[in-house]
């Protein structure tokens, strides 16, 4: 090698040096900032070092076990942390939020809401979804003994439905039952009514349904699935810049079965593609 190439040698080598020194720079000025930053995005919490979570419903079986200010396990509680991780922060922060506030937009502050949340085109105007995390179609919930085979035994059912959800109208659309469904305000309401004998059914969005079955198998059982592609998801403020970090971050859990790990371990099945366990009543006509 001549002088002149051991010049440009030694030149390229300090270049090198200097765009790696850059990259290590970069890389922790933004760990420090609270922010991931990638290809698939970028996440930047509200607070710095920390998800700020919203949900509704805790404790909620299988989901959520504990209380708000120390939740101690459940499915959405570990998908939390699991995005935490991924984004490079330190902790997870919970905050109870009604479920009307969170379906109207409003989030208490947090950078997203994990809640049994299924995307609706209502929704949708106040809230950007990410990917749905588990496959959520309407679930029937019985007491054991109970085993309707097709919609024709659905409908001579006596039916409770929770006011304002998404399922009621599956109820009075597409089973159209035989007898008026019993309305309560809210899904404590059903089940103590499921539970009184005043209903027989009531609909649930599936991995809801399992949790419970789960929970008490002697008290509920999931006696069947309606066809439906709803799914799950986690919701964020409208316009969020962290929608495509999210989005990202869930594909990959999807993929490499964290989802399913989670899923089976708090609500007794694998999720993330169905549950194939549960029996299938078609209801298109």
């Amino acid at each position: 090698m001549d002088v002149h190439g051991a010049g440009r040698l030694m030149v390229m080598r300090r270049v090198l040096t200097s765009v790696a020194v850059g990259v290590v720079v970069a890389t922790i000025a933004a760990c420090t900032s609270g922010s991931m930053t990638g290809a698939t995005g970028k996440f930047t919490p509200a607070h710095a070092h920390t998800l700020t979570v919203a949900t509704a419903f805790l404790p909620a079986p299988g989901f959520w076990e504990g209380t708000a200010p120390n939740p101690t396990g459940g499915f959405e509680r570990d998908l939390a942390h699991a995005l935490a991780k991924r984004f490079g922060l330190a902790s997870v922060s919970v905050t109870q939020v009604s479920f009307g506030d969170l379906v109207s937009g409003h989030l208490g502050g947090a950078d997203l809401a994990l809640s049994e949340l299924t995307p609706t085109a209502q929704r949708n105007k106040v809230l950007d979804f990410s990917t749905p995390y588990l496959v959520s179609p309407p679930g029937v919930l019985t007491h054991p003994g109970t085993d309707p085979q097709d919609v024709a035994s659905l409908r001579q059912l006596r039916w409770v439905a929770v006011e304002g959800s998404t399922l009621t109208r599956v109820i009075s659309e597409v089973i159209r039952p035989e007898h008026d469904p019993l309305m309560v305000p809210g899904r404590a309401e059903a089940l103590q009514a499921l539970d009184a004998g005043k209903a027989e059914a009531m609909l649930l969005d599936l991995p809801v349904a399992l949790a419970l079955e789960k929970q008490s198998p002697h008290q509920y059982s999931v006696a069947a699935q309606l066809s439906g592609p709803e799914g799950l998801a986690a919701a964020l403020p409208s316009g969020s810049n962290n929608l495509e970090a999210v989005d990202t971050a869930i594909h990959a859990f999807l993929a490499d079965g964290t989802i399913d790990k989670l899923s089976e371990r708090w609500l007794g099945a694998k999720l993330a593609n169905g549950a194939d366990n549960v029996p299938l009543i078609r209801t298109e006509e």
